[in-house]
């Protein structure tokens, strides 16, 4: 039975500090894959780094927490008085106030800055079902940019009830991320409990050979980070986990392959053989 696995590394470009820690995971030969959030400040140090690592996938983060790419007054109804998105981490429901036109001019923005930076647009990314101008806009730029979305198959969690569909030419090969293993709540009363390793090592494949992919948060944490987001020490916990002995052992023992997404999408071996080159012991081929 073959066992792949992606071990994706979420809101890459955050903050300075929190790339210095998820860095060294997709350094190790843990983590594979890079979801950016190319309106975050950091994003472009994060971009030149991800250059330099053409073994990794770079997945299209589309949070909006932070501040558009375009100047904010050629995006009006997407920004507050001081300039950053006016929904930020807690007002999702301001995101029925963009019009098409900002939100298509943004995105737009957003993918030029990956590509002159990258050298190529996000290889991956998700939109969400909705019906609202923003939605749509995202959708239409995926669309005409030809980056893959809504390719796995995601089981929801009592915090995060979802259940994605891929699209018909992905749906053959099985990308499952099952985020029910992934922590219920990130309340800071409920963090001593947070044991991120039941979903790390929580993967079970079947004859089927499901390709598996959870996306963490392993980094550190500043200021920003711990004034904005509700997932704050969940994040140096992961940071912990991954860089560990343990996990890294659990991969090898069980002969787990590590891949990134362009390998699940297209069939290729990258990242494999990178682990191979650089002589890590999380090389699954002939030695």
């Amino acid at each position: 039975m073959r066992k792949r696995l992606i071990y994706r590394c979420d809101d890459v470009g955050y903050t300075e500090a929190y790339d210095l820690g998820i860095f060294k995971v997709l350094d190790s030969g843990i983590g594979c894959s890079a979801d950016v959030m190319l309106d975050s400040m950091h994003v472009r140090e994060a971009l030149k780094k991800l250059k330099e690592r053409p073994w990794l996938s770079v997945g299209w983060h589309r949070h909006l927490w932070e501040r558009p790419v375009l100047p904010p007054e050629e995006v009006p109804s997407l920004v507050n008085e001081e300039g950053r998105f006016k929904w930020g981490h807690r007002r999702q429901d301001l995101m029925k106030e963009a019009t098409y036109e900002d939100a298509y001019k943004e995105f737009k923005a957003e993918a030029q800055l990956c590509y002159n930076i990258l050298g190529r647009y996000p290889d991956v990314s998700s939109c969400r079902n909705s019906d609202i101008p923003l939605e749509k806009a995202f959708e239409d730029v995926l669309n005409e940019l030809g980056i893959p979305h809504n390719y796995f198959f995601a089981e929801g969690s009592p915090r995060r009830p979802v259940k994605t569909v891929p699209q018909t030419q992905y749906a053959h090969l099985n990308i499952i991320s099952d985020m029910s293993a992934v922590s219920q709540s990130y309340k800071m009363e409920d963090w001593a409990a947070y044991d991120p390793f039941k979903g790390l090592m929580n993967p079970q494949w079947t004859e089927k050979e499901e390709i598996f992919f959870y996306g963490w948060h392993p980094g550190y944490l500043d200021d920003h980070i711990l004034a904005e987001s509700s997932c704050s020490i969940h994040r140096v916990r992961e940071l912990q986990c991954a860089l560990s002995e343990k996990y890294r052992r659990w991969i090898i023992d069980n002969h787990i392959e590590l891949i990134n997404f362009r390998d699940a999408l297209y069939g290729t071996s990258e990242f494999q053989d990178h682990l191979r080159d650089i002589g890590s012991d999380l090389y699954m081929g002939s030695k």
